[in-house]
């Protein structure tokens, strides 16, 4: 089983910003963390990890799509909502 980096959505990063408080209810980034927690099997891409015995932790490939989805849809709204056509 490949090993990945731990991950802990309650730590606090740099600003001191807990992420379960941050994302909030009804909003698209609480919509994709649920799906890609719970609905998404992304099991599919453990093969590719080669670090069972050594080597440093990956990356989750759960937060790396949570976070190329969510900054990638972000900035279509962002530059949708801004009125330059």
């Amino acid at each position: 089983m490949p090993r990945f980096k731990e991950t802990n959505p309650d730590q606090t990063v740099l600003l001191a910003v807990s992420f379960d408080r941050q994302i909030l209810p009804g909003t698209f980034e609480h919509t994709l963390n649920y799906l890609v927690d719970h609905k998404l099997d992304l099991s599919v891409f453990h093969h590719k990890y080669r670090n069972e015995e050594g080597g440093r932790p990956a990356y989750d490939p759960a937060l790396l799509f949570k976070t190329s989805r969510g900054s990638h849809c972000g900035a279509r709204r962002r530059s949708m909502g801004s009125g330059n056509s």
